[in-house]
């Protein structure tokens, strides 16, 4: 995708965002809610809330109406997790850590409905590597993107691999 010089400069001189700094000069009282203490700090709480959300009566139709319209499943995780990030219900970290349940979710949820989905968009797979690296610069999008096979979601045990790991001390091998 070429971007002309016309694109470029509408781009360029566009006033709607915000001037660098600026967040600098925001009252520390009022801050936006990403910059709070997110409201679920774990994977269980985050995906209650999402579980929730999705089956409620009046969102329930609709999501799956739009997966049947062939609406990707990762599209669905990506509004659906940044939209709980900017009302500072999650922070980055647990957005990544609950994309792949929520996929699984909608997935199961479809399945039950009798739909067939796609996982991720096949229309991105048309150019090289290397431009599609240089054209998207939508970090979340590519990290969800990847996950073609959700893995099962297994807590590893954490007691055990801090027992069994070598001492900071202990001389190299």
């Amino acid at each position: 995708m070429e971007i002309s010089n016309e694109d470029f400069r509408k781009f360029a001189t566009r006033t709607d965002r915000p001037i660098p700094g600026q967040s600098l000069t925001d009252s520390p009282e009022t801050p936006a809610p990403h910059e709070r203490p997110p409201r679920f700090t774990t994977k269980e709480e985050a995906i209650e809330y999402f579980s929730g959300m999705i089956l409620q009566e009046e969102t329930f139709p609709a999501i799956m109406n739009l997966i049947k319209s062939n609406v990707p499943i990762m599209n669905l995780v990506q509004v659906f997790l940044m939209q709980a990030f900017k009302q500072g219900l999650i922070n980055p970290d647990l957005m990544l850590l609950i994309a792949e349940p929520l996929a699984y979710i909608l997935m199961g949820l479809a399945e039950q409905q009798g739909i067939r989905y796609n996982i991720i968009d096949d229309d991105d797979d048309d150019g090289s590597e290397e431009e599609e690296e240089a054209q998207d610069t939508d970090i979340f999008r590519n990290k969800l993107q990847t996950i073609t096979k959700p893995k099962n979601d297994e807590e590893l045990n954490l007691d055990e691999k801090i027992n069994n790991a070598p001492s900071l001390m202990a001389r190299g091998v």
